[in-house]
């Protein structure tokens, strides 16, 4: 899923049951996860959640997003393929 936010945007994430990927495609993120941490992801830069967690996102610029499984999950599916 794509999405893009004006700079100023806040968005919640959910990672679901099992966990996201955003990859940062343009603009500049700002996130935090309730860790205590900031995070930027910047064009070309990805953060994953895991299941269950939770995360605020405000673009620092007009940003454009990628949202999707984690490579944890897809790395998963090969391996499952490769195993039957």
């Amino acid at each position: 899923m794509e999405c893009c936010l004006p700079k100023g945007e806040l968005v919640k994430l959910d990672g679901g049951k099992a966990g996201l990927t955003l990859r940062c495609t343009s603009g500049l993120v700002w996130l935090t996860r309730g860790d205590g941490r900031d995070y930027l992801i910047a064009a070309g830069r990805s953060f994953e959640l895991a299941s269950g967690e939770m995360a605020l996102v405000e673009a620092l610029q007009s940003s454009e997003l990628q949202l999707g499984e984690p490579a944890s999950q897809k790395l998963k599916a090969v391996i499952g393929l490769v195993a039957c």
